[in-house]
This record gives structure tokens, sequence and C-alpha cells, in this order.
């Protein structure tokens, strides 16, 4: 039986990611996380502000992120919080330019007719 080595918080993190983003509205908080490269940077931010981030475990099947302890669990939501909030503070320009907003977006020319 082949074993590996799991980072336990990237994992309880990743798992998160969606329940909390799913707390949020779709535009910008959920467009702009949709984004492969904002949400990786915004799991590294949780993993750099959270203590003892180097838990990791020798397995030998799939973990499943839930079964982590709720504190652990609280605290990765708070820090998902303030990821999600420092990081649309740093990047919104960037971010405004590759998510329309809500406005813009009805106010666009049909392609449809030419």
């Amino acid at each position: 039986m082949m074993k590996s080595v799991v980072n336990l918080n990237e994992q309880l993190i990743i798992s998160e990611v969606e329940a909390v983003l799913d707390s949020y509205p779709h535009h910008p908080y959920q467009q702009a996380f949709a984004i492969p490269a904002l949400r990786q940077e915004l799991v590294a931010y949780v993993l750099n502000h959270l203590p003892g981030a180097g838990m990791y475990v020798a397995q030998d099947r799939d973990w499943d992120g839930r079964q982590s302890c709720t504190a652990r669990r609280l605290e990765i939501e708070k820090l998902l919080h303030q990821g999600i909030q420092e990081i649309l503070q740093q990047r919104g320009d960037w971010i405004s330019h590759h998510i329309p907003s809500v406005a813009e977006a009805g106010r666009e020319p049909s392609h449809w007719f030419g």
C-alpha cells in the first residue's frame, strides 16, 4: 500500500474556500476568486498567516478536509475572510480589468447583430 505526505492545513483551507465564498455576493467576490491565480493567492495568504501551518501526515487513502477539528476550521475561516478583503483591496485595479462590473455587463452591445 502506497503512502503519501499531505499538508492537512492546505487540504482543509481548499475545502473551506468554497464554503466561505458562498457567503459572499457573486460579483465581485465569487467571480474574482474563480480566477485560479487569485484563489491560489488566497490559499497562500491563509497558509502564511496560520500558526502551525506545517502540519503534515503520511496517509494511504484520500483525505476529507471536513475531518479536522472545529477550532482549526474557525481559525481558517477567519483568515479566509481577512484574505478575501486584503486581496481585493490590493488587487482591486487588476480585478476590475478582468471582471466586468454589474452595471457594465448590461450596457455592452450585443455581438449577435454584428
